[in-house]
């Protein structure tokens, strides 16, 4: 009981200034609004979180009631990365237009042509070799925005606004399920178009539910507009399914634990487990 107890405080103690360390472990980066932002009990981050766990961390960089940000002030540059002072980012999910998709006149609204010309522009930015963000490593892949049920917003929105003391005038529905399908068809076409792998959300939400009826799609969101667990599962076996096809070295096996297992460290010498290649040079 002894001997293992001193075991386990070698081990633990060897984890601290090596997980500290910006290159200690590559990650996975997600982009997007408040679907993004979501990480409670099966959503897409704890999912992918839960997949790749202790391969790569899952970084949440979803901003909720937000359109396009701005990615300069989340993605590290280059030369930081090369420099050592930021994570490798393997795979980098672009996920917007729920928001975007806002009828006219709301101030989230952004037209379709300037919603696609973001969405080039934000994945241009770790793609071309000129820019200052540029990551040839990193696997980039687009998500369309999934279908809403208008009378559930709609209640939505006024449900928030008796919560917050129904001050102003009653708000009105300010999204439309046809004109959100615009805007994931809009991100397929980017997608056709720059060769980027894309998730048709839209579509596979449609299918799973077997239609697009609200009764039949209502299993998937809880307001109409955000997903339930049951949709998040839609979404991440569809990108599960394009990653494994795309990119099978993504694989979770394929990558060895950042980590070790316990049984893999020497009592006598447990930091030399920590400083042996441990990432995409074993591939």
């Amino acid at each position: 009981m002894i001997l293992c107890v001193r075991y386990l405080a070698l081990f633990f103690l060897a984890l601290p200034f090596t997980m500290a360390a910006p290159g200690f472990i590559d990650a996975v980066f997600l982009l997007g609004d408040s679907l993004t932002q979501e990480s409670n009990a099966g959503s897409l981050h704890n999912r992918l979180s839960q997949y790749f766990t202790r391969r790569f961390d899952v970084l949440n960089r979803g901003f909720g009631g937000g359109a396009i940000p701005v990615l300069e002030n989340a993605f590290a540059k280059k030369t930081d990365r090369e420099a050592g002072k930021a994570q490798a980012v393997q795979l980098l999910t672009i996920w917007f237009g729920a928001n975007d998709a806002v009828l006219p006149g709301r101030p989230q609204y952004i037209p379709i042509d300037k919603f696609q010309a973001n969405l080039k522009h934000l994945a241009a930015m770790v793609r071309d070799p000129k820019s200052e963000w540029y990551s040839p490593n990193t696997r980039v892949v687009l998500i369309s925005p999934p279908p809403i049920i208008e009378d559930e917003r709609a209640k939505g929105q006024i449900a928030r606004w008796k919560e917050f003391g129904s001050e102003g005038e009653a708000p009105q529905l300010d999204r439309d399920a046809e004109n959100t399908h615009k805007y994931a068809e809009a991100v397929v076409a980017v997608g056709d178009e720059t060769g980027i792998p894309t998730v048709d959300l839209w579509s596979a939400v449609v299918k799973a539910a077997g239609g697009n009826t609200p009764e039949k799609l209502k299993p998937y969101f809880y307001d109409g507009l955000h997903f339930t667990s049951l949709g998040y599962e839609v979404l991440f076996n569809e990108l599960k399914a394009l990653l494994l096809k795309t990119w099978p070295e993504l694989e979770p096996e394929s990558w060895a634990m950042g980590v070790p297992h316990w049984s893999e460290v020497d009592p006598a010498n447990p930091r030399q487990a920590f400083q042996a290649p441990r990432k995409r040079d074993e591939l």
